[in-house]
């Protein structure tokens, strides 16, 4: 999957992906509340919500990585 279709299916499909890094459980998922969609995130004990799609993907929040770095080197899981 690259970082479009992963674009795609969290915010058209509503779902949500887990995956390990560095021994860490991590993952994203699309929060809908009154028509809004926000955005979720874990790296660990770790949370952070995002209101845009692309600061998700970009932001370095997995151990100093961002998704967009990480896409093709970690098996994601829909949730």
């Amino acid at each position: 999957m690259n970082i479009e279709q992963l674009k795609f299916k969290i915010i058209n499909e509503g779902c949500g992906y887990t995956f390990t890094y560095k021994g860490e459980p991590c993952g994203m998922e699309p929060i809908v509340e009154n028509g809004v969609f926000t955005f979720g995130a874990w790296s660990g004990d770790k949370n952070k919500d995002y209101t845009d799609i692309d600061e998700l993907m970009t932001d370095k929040f997995y151990s100093g990585k961002s998704l967009m770095e990480l896409i093709d080197t970690v098996e994601l899981d829909f949730i």
